[in-house]
């Protein structure tokens, strides 16, 4: 029986030394449930809430009035939107330059239209950054396109290169104007920026509207200068000219415009040129040959020929060209696209190509020049063969011959400006009138400028927000894992600390074998 015992009381021990074992193991195991961090966020809840609220008050604030100082540049958004604008080209076909915006004669006429000393264009000039804005989703194709480019094999990679584009063209930009290096308030940097603006819309509209050298050129000679039939012939010329130009006009014009300044259309412009032609020049052109009419026949005699001879060399270049370009245009092979499918066989698509286009163009090009260069020849040989006869020098019949030139100049001149007028028209409200906005204005309009504030603030503003939540976070936590422990930790009173430090007390066998008798 005592041995029974003696087992038992064995195991019983082994039991309590198991028992006691895993209560050292756990003893600094500190659990936090989450009723206890809940009562920790409640109580730090209104400091944290508080000091968020000041704190990102004060930040935003600062932002506020560093907006509305002299700390913050005056900023202003442009877009363009014509032909080409796309591939980075100008309406005219050159590479497109975003910094024209701040062209010297445009920031001049802006200082003078606000009053200001335009001896600080340059000032102005060097004080003003553009930057081309990339929407988002044209960021996310041009990465795409790169990945698809990359992953292509050898086999694809030509077809994929035609396919996709990889470069993209702004048609948005942002002008900052850091006005602080000029040395003028932000309220005359807003105003001057605002008329830069204005005055580009008018400098663009020049620059790519109706073609003034073409103008200037056309209406700039004296024709009394010349004899009867150069005169003529220089006069023709330029009619020619002037509707080569409103042809290009007209095959851009796709709404039948019909000016509001003038009242023409394109088409009316040409039915007016060709009659000036077909009847005034005609008949002054049959009249001076039939009465032989002439300042000075072997001076005129010597100018046909002349002007025969370079004729009939350039219509060999004409031709030459026209060989080169035809040979090109039969030689040439069109872009192909090869489709692959689940069938056997792949299907080849051939697709038009710009030089494609190109070619036929200048084909057609050179095949008119040659057409025309040869009437011109003709004309002058019949000129010179009327020119052989003799002349009259009936003064009446050369002071007719005179009022009737200055007559058909008087047209040819109207006909200029009328064209001048209609082609302006026609780009500022048609053709060019979207091809320049300004989508925000430069200001200091209060309003504005508190959104401004806020807006640059936002995001600094909201990580700040996140930054002090996470450490209200972090602090209920700390409190609960500090309460917690000191609950599973509790401080000895002074008498039990005394008697530990001391080594009395109770015999710890005495004590487990009182602790089993109770159990």
């Amino acid at each position: 029986m005592a041995e029974i015992e003696k087992i038992v009381d064995g195991e019983q021990n082994k039991s309590v030394n198991v028992i006691l074992k895993n209560e050292e193991q756990h003893s600094d195991d500190v659990v936090v449930s989450f009723p206890m961090v809940y009562r920790k966020l409640k109580k730090y809840f209104v400091a944290w809430l508080l000091t968020a609220i000041i704190v990102g008050g004060i930040i935003a604030g600062i932002s506020i009035i560093f907006s509305a100082t002299s700390l913050t540049p005056v900023e202003a958004l442009v877009s363009f939107s014509f032909d080409g604008i796309e591939k980075g080209k100008d309406p005219k076909g050159a590479t497109f330059d975003p910094y024209m915006l701040t062209n010297a004669a445009v920031i001049q006429e802006a200082l003078e239209a606000r009053g200001m000393d335009p001896a600080i264009v340059e000032d102005v000039r060097q004080g003003i950054d553009i930057d081309s804005i990339i929407p988002p989703d044209a960021v996310d194709k041009l990465t795409t396109y790169g990945q698809l480019l990359k992953e292509a094999t050898s086999g694809q990679i030509n077809a994929a290169q035609q396919l996709l584009a990889t470069t993209w063209y702004s048609t948005q930009y942002k002008l900052t104007f850091n006005f602080r290096e000029v040395g003028i308030s932000r309220d005359d940097a807003v105003q001057l920026v605002n008329a830069m603006l204005d005055s580009f819309r008018d400098y663009f509209f020049k620059k790519y509207g109706y073609n003034d050298p073409l103008g200037t050129a056309l209406s700039s000679t004296d024709y009394t200068e010349y004899d009867f039939s150069i005169a003529l012939d220089m006069l023709n010329t330029t009619l020619k000219s002037l509707k080569r130009y409103i042809n290009k006009l007209a095959s851009d014009d796709t709404t039948r415009f019909r000016s509001t300044v003038t009242g023409y259309t394109f088409a009316d412009l040409r039915e007016a040129i060709s009659a000036v032609q077909d009847t005034d020049i005609v008949m002054i052109d049959s009249y001076i040959r039939t009465n032989n009419i002439s300042k000075d026949v072997e001076r005129l005699q010597a100018y046909y020929e002349t002007r025969i001879e370079e004729q009939n060399r350039y219509l060999k270049t004409c031709e030459d060209n026209l060989a080169t370009e035809q040979r090109l245009l039969d030689n040439y092979q069109k872009d192909q696209i090869i489709i692959f499918s689940n069938d056997t066989l792949n299907t080849q698509s051939s697709i038009a190509s710009d030089e494609y286009d190109k070619l036929i163009n200048r084909v057609s090009s050179a095949a008119s020049e040659i057409a025309e260069t040869k009437q011109t020849i003709e004309y002058y040989n019949d000129r010179l063969s009327t020119l052989n006869r003799n002349s009259y020098s009936n003064s009446s019949k050369v002071s007719r011959v005179e009022k009737d030139l200055e007559k058909v100049t008087a047209k040819v001149t109207t006909m200029i400006d009328v064209t001048k007028q209609t082609a302006d028209d026609y780009f500022e409200n048609v053709s060019l009138a979207n091809a320049f906005n300004v989508l925000v204005p430069a200001t200091s309009d209060s309003f504005s400028v508190i959104k401004t504030g806020i807006k640059k603030v936002l995001y600094p503003v909201f990580g700040l927000e996140m930054v002090m939540f996470l450490v209200y976070l972090g602090i209920a936590f700390g409190q609960a894992i500090s309460e917690e422990y000191r609950r599973r930790h509790p401080v000895p009173a002074e008498g039990e600390e005394e008697e530990k430090a001391s080594g009395e007390g109770p015999d710890p066998e005495t004590e487990k074998k009182e602790k089993l008798k109770k159990k």
